[in-house]
């Protein structure tokens, strides 16, 4: 019973070829390298020689001496770390390099690996356990074993050479007072803990799969995860995970350290965004086929729908956008002064749009001018206090007035009745109020930049503790640039503007679906409210750099107006549109309440998701007092339900008998309908099957969730709005019309400039294109004679969110222009559950 048990814990892997395998238990690094029970591999061995080299030169040189050897020890294994792994994880993630490298020196092959291949599969064969065979699992797979013996032997040496560094340091600060030491020992003790809890959390969270970056080898059929640690912060392996370098830091005191550990988690963060980021893209959010592609602005992005009529044309990707709602409903233009770029802060900066040029010079009178007093005529007390005076009006303005007005729009849409009683409409109401918002977003980051300028002295502090206080500060700016840029991807312009305020009107945008659902995405998967928590990151910045305490006192004020704005403006206008979807509880607050209540063995604190929900104890008492009541429900609603199924079918077939008699005239127009056709290409599975060639009329097969390939072929002067869908084979009664929703289970077949400029990254209703041309013979009713006719053959590919997830027996329909005039049909398909025995 145990080893089935172990049997079904065991994760299926697929290579890039689509081969799937089952994959094998990997054991812990920590006990295989350190315990004296295991036997060494030579891997291992060299492991431990290059740390015990560590402890040697810690041991044997003098102070002056191992802190040099050891700061370059650092480095070359930080290097080896971000340059050097890196490199081959974007060697291999762009052109399976280094699987391809032992492909073809032939080192894993028995038949030309000589004696590499036998000291290689000794060696794996020692660090696996019983369930793992080295014939039996891809090339992948054991590329990935040896890609994990080298991580191991760099990572490390890392943390010894680190940590070893760190101890030649210690002793290094003066502090004035032991209180201060304990606090800065105590502060990094805990910081290392977090860092611990951090690893170890993530480590169970996504195992030694994506530890060791095996997605970069092979797939395991899971999504990507949040949980845990992972919805505390955006790559919290890379972000919050470096924690313990600031501990070390502050038990040292030492800003030597402090800079080592900054510069190293710098190369991280690189190395997050050259290897890690484009790889996730490329293999879990990027369309297949990015061909013919258009990129415009984001703004035409939210308004990416399908042309057409039916359920079909709801069926449209949209962005998952939090405090926003997604446009599916139908295809109606946005009024032509939307389309224009928003001045995002000074993003899309238009020298000829007049309300640009009147921001910058009020800007230059506001800033500039005092500045110029300041400088040219002495008069520093008096522009100091002007521009305090200055940045509590913006701040004030900013929360008071815009929030008045929010709360108005929202509760009677004052803004809008405004300019519709005054001969205007509800578009100028929303572009006026979004350049009042950005003109108040500039002013206050001026008014704040004023003051710490007025503010701003270098002497009256040592050397360290300026330097310290600059970085710092400059830390912070980096920080709030980059939330408020996560915000601004997330939510889009109409979200960055409060546009749900403002869109009960279609002019403003073609949104509202009857399920205004609420998404958290991106930095709202973390925080509720990114603004209010870490908004004013550059102000406390500033605060810093200045060492000003009214610059500290202006960005304390304008949190707290923050807050404010949010509880009394923001928040009940969500609740009131979103209802129960608004979440009390952000991710991070998530993550400390299952971490206190796993510590202390009891809930203590209760998720916001079940608060809601009834005691269980109080159920079980009432299920035994409710059963003989339900089953008297049941029988009596069992003929209603039956009466409501019979309805709906009669109206689907109604619908298509109806449907088919009012074909669009265009249909009955076109010609050589018989040149359409299209047929999906088989499946891994099929290809993989040794009776393939036998049972050539067996229906297609696809495992779920596995891309399905199919080839079309249109005649060169089809509609560029011709689409396919897939549809179970029992949900359309007609074959000339379709009559129920694909449910965004649909690919273009050559869409114009027109679609392609709604293209949402990420969608996959585009991955399509033409390969070539041919002639082909069709024939002609009219004459009862054939003739050629010259057609585009081309490749499209359903995946993600294209693909039905559901096991059974589909169909494609190839529909002509946007409408649900069927040109072709493919055979039927089966998609199936990968089943254990193929495995």
């Amino acid at each position: 019973d145990s080893s089935v048990a172990a049997h079904k814990e065991r994760q299926t892997g697929r290579t890039p070829d689509g081969k799937a395998f089952a994959v094998p238990r990997t054991r812990d690094m920590i006990h295989s390298l350190f315990s004296p029970l295991t036997r060494k591999t030579t891997f291992d061995a060299i492991t431990l020689a290059t740390l015990s080299m560590h402890l040697l030169t810690a041991l044997a040189l003098p102070l002056g001496a191992r802190r040099i050897v050891l700061m370059a020890s650092f480095a070359f294994w930080r290097l080896c770390y971000n340059g050097g792994l890196g490199w081959i994880l974007n060697w291999q993630s762009n052109r399976h390099g280094l699987v391809a490298l032992f492909k073809r020196r032939g080192w894993l092959d028995p038949q030309r690996g000589g004696w590499v291949y036998t000291w290689l599969r000794s060696e794996l064969e020692s660090k696996m356990g019983e369930d793992y065979s080295f014939t039996d699992v891809p090339i992948e797979f054991n590329v990935w074993l040896l890609y994990r013996q080298l991580v191991d032997l760099i990572l490390l040496n890392d943390f010894t050479a680190y940590f070893m560094l760190c101890s030649c340091y210690l002793g290094s600060a003066n502090d004035p007072e032991p209180l201060h030491a304990f606090l800065r020992v105590a502060g990094g003790v805990a910081l290392l803990v977090f860092n611990l809890w951090v690893k170890v959390d993530a480590h169970r969270v996504v195992k030694d799969y994506a530890w060791y970056w095996g997605d970069f080898f092979f797939l395991i059929e899971q999504s990507l995860t949040f949980d845990g640690v992972f919805e505390m912060a955006p790559h919290p392996m890379y972000s919050i995970g470096y924690a313990g370098y600031y501990g070390g830091s502050l038990i040292t005191g030492s800003y030597t350290i402090f800079y080592v550990s900054l510069a190293a988690h710098m190369l991280q963060f690189l190395f997050l965004s050259f290897v890690e980021n484009p790889h996730i893209e490329k293999t879990y959010e990027r369309p297949p086929l990015a061909v013919q592609v258009i990129k415009r602005s984001r703004n035409r992005r939210m308004s990416a729908t399908l042309p057409g009529t039916g359920e079909d044309a709801k069926e449209t990707v949209g962005i998952d956008i939090p405090n926003t709602v997604i446009d599916k409903a139908s295809i109606r233009e946005r009024p032509a002064s939307l389309w224009h770029p928003d001045l995002i802060v000074f993003k899309n900066f238009d020298l000829f749009r007049a309300s640009d040029i009147l921001i910058v010079l009020l800007l230059f009178y506001s800033v500039g001018v005092p500045l110029c007093f300041m400088w040219v005529a002495g008069y520093t007390q008096f522009v100091f206090l002007y521009s305090v005076v200055q940045c509590i009006g913006w701040i004030l303005f900013r929360t008071l007035v815009l929030g008045f007005l929010l709360k108005r729009q929202s509760a009677s849409q004052l803004i809008t009745r405004w300019y519709i009683k005054h001969g205007g409409n509800s578009e100028e109401a929303f572009s006026s109020w979004r350049a009042v918002y950005n003109t108040t977003t500039i002013m206050t980051y001026g008014a704040f930049g004023l003051v710490a300028l007025t503010a701003y002295s270098w002497g009256g502090a040592d050397y360290g503790t300026l330097f310290l206080a600059h970085t710092l500060g400059l830390l912070l700016i980096a920080f709030h640039v980059w939330s408020s840029l996560s915000v601004y991807e997330t939510l889009g312009d109409f979200g960055w503007f409060y546009g749900d305020f403002f869109a009960r009107d279609s002019s403003i945008l073609s949104l509202a679906p009857p399920d205004m659902k609420l998404y958290y995405t991106g930095i709202y998967r973390y925080l509720n409210n990114p603004d209010k928590v870490i908004g004013q990151a550059a102000f406390y910045g500033l605060a810093l750099i200045s060492r000003s305490w009214a610059v500290f006192a202006l960005a304390l004020l304008l949190q707290i107006c923050n807050l404010l704005f949010s509880s009394y403006v923001e928040t009940p206008h969500m609740e009131k549109i979103y209802g129960a979807q608004v979440h009390r509880d952000s991710g991070i607050v998530r993550t400390v309440k299952n971490a206190v209540n796993k510590g202390v063995g009891q809930t203590v604190f209760v998720d916001d998701a079940r608060s809601s929900t009834i005691d269980a104890s109080n159920v079980s008492n009432s299920l035994h007092e409710s059963l003989s009541m339900a089953n008297i429900l049941a029988s009596t609603t069992r003929p209603v339900k039956d009466m409501l199924l019979e309805t709906r079918d009669l109206l689907s077939t109604t619908t298509a008998r109806i449907a088919e008699k009012t074909l669009p005239s265009e249909l009955s127009r076109l010609e050589h309908i018989g040149a359409y056709a299209l047929r999906p290409l088989p499946g891994a599975a099929w290809r993989a099957s040794a009776q393939r060639a036998e049972d050539k009329g067996a229906r297609g097969t696809y495992q779920l969730g596995e891309p399905i390939h199919v080839v079309w072929q249109v005649p060169t002067g089809h509609s560029r709005r011709d689409w396919i869908g897939i549809y179970p084979v029992t949900a359309n009664f007609s074959n000339q019309i379709t009559t129920v929703s694909s449910r965004g289970c649909y690919v273009y077949v050559r869409p114009d400039e027109n679609l392609l400029a709604e293209m949402v990254i990420g969608d996959s209703v585009f991955a399509s294109a033409a390969t070539g041309t041919t002639n082909i013979r069709t024939a002609a009713p009219q004459t009862r004679s054939s003739t050629f006719v010259s057609a585009l053959q081309g490749e499209a590919l359903f995946s993600g969110a294209a693909l039905p997830f559901k096991v059974g027996t589909y169909e494609m329909r190839l529909h002509h222009g946007g409408t649900h005039a069927v040109l072709a049909q493919s055979k039927p398909f089966e998609i199936t559950a990968c089943d254990t025995k193929d495995i």
